[in-house]
């Protein structure tokens, strides 16, 4: 019985915190929706299971936790959930004001072999989705899907993110490619068919996954190795790129660098791993994935 109640107020939870996004993003504007989500981060509530044993890991990799560093991981995930919301309410002129590019240029679609995007579970990233696809790159995103048949408890968390899968795919203008045999879809989709895929390499690596070596932050550490290898091998260029919210002002910075061609697996593997740390390096709260830091860790031979 305790269980099914916790797992209820997990549901009212999540329902709630969905409902105060919604209503700030929907009924606000962006500037003032923006101050309102910081103002949210203050309650425990809406900090999220991840952002204090995220806190953590991140102290124990760059050697000390700021004080807020609880509440700027918050920040960063409500306005990843207020992107579901605010990428249907606004268009391009949002895109103009608040998204700003930095980095190489994105090469011209050329119409042969399309690139392999690649990204990471970073700041956040529709505009960037939206924006790749104005400039005539209509990725088809990579990812894990949410379980068909949640658990209680589970159940709102999981339909919210097959909404996001179709609001990517909405963004897109590609459908997105669920794991599971993907390695051969991308590659068909690349190769054959010269369209772009998008791939996010930092997911926390599982029991048996093949890895690659890289060094992050001063460790050892570890990529999954599929779809970089898949572009090593077949000789597909990668672009590279990450987007984050500035939490003084709720403007978005998108860098970008690449085409990474000519390399081999492991050494794409560190170039890709080498963005990531500059990202880290300017804004460490913006990794979602800290709280399983560890998995990314080079384990003992």
């Amino acid at each position: 019985m305790y269980n099914m109640f916790k797992a209820v107020g997990r549901e009212l939870a999540v329902a709630f915190e969905l409902l105060c996004v919604a209503a700030l993003t929907l009924l606000l504007p962006w500037p003032l929706a923006f101050r309102g989500l910081r103002w949210l981060t203050r309650f425990a509530l809406f900090q999220g299971d991840a952002a204090v044993p995220g806190a953590r890991q991140m102290a124990g990799w760059l050697g000390g936790e700021p004080a807020h560093a609880v509440r700027l991981q918050a920040l960063h995930r409500l306005v990843d959930v207020a992107d579901y919301f605010l990428t249907r309410k606004y268009g391009d002129g949002w895109m103009r004001r608040y998204l700003h590019v930095h980095g190489e240029p994105l090469p011209a679609p050329d119409g042969g072999v399309a690139p392999m995007l690649v990204t990471f579970h970073y700041g956040q990233g529709f505009w960037a989705l939206r924006w790749l696809r104005q400039a005539g790159y209509p990725v088809a995103w990579l990812h894990a899907p949410p379980p068909a048949m949640a658990p209680l408890g589970e159940k709102l968390a999981a339909w919210m993110g097959r909404r996001r899968i179709v609001q990517v795919g909405r963004l897109c203008g590609a459908p997105t490619i669920a794991v599971g045999g993907s390695i051969a879809r991308m590659r068909r989709r690349l190769l054959e068919e010269g369209r772009p895929v998008m791939v996010m390499p930092d997911a926390p690596l599982q029991p048996g996954q093949s890895w690659l070596p890289v060094s992050l932050l001063g460790r050892e550490a570890r990529l999954p190795a599929g779809a970089i290898r898949m572009a090593a091998q077949d000789g597909v260029a990668v672009l590279v790129y990450s987007i984050v919210v500035d939490p003084r002002d709720g403007h978005r910075h998108l860098h970008l660098e690449g085409p990474l061609v000519g390399l081999d697996a492991t050494a794409l593997a560190q170039r890709l791993a080498a963005h990531l740390q500059r990202a880290l390096q300017r804004q460490p709260e913006a990794w979602h994935v800290w709280a399983w830091a560890s998995t990314f860790a080079e384990p003992e031979q």
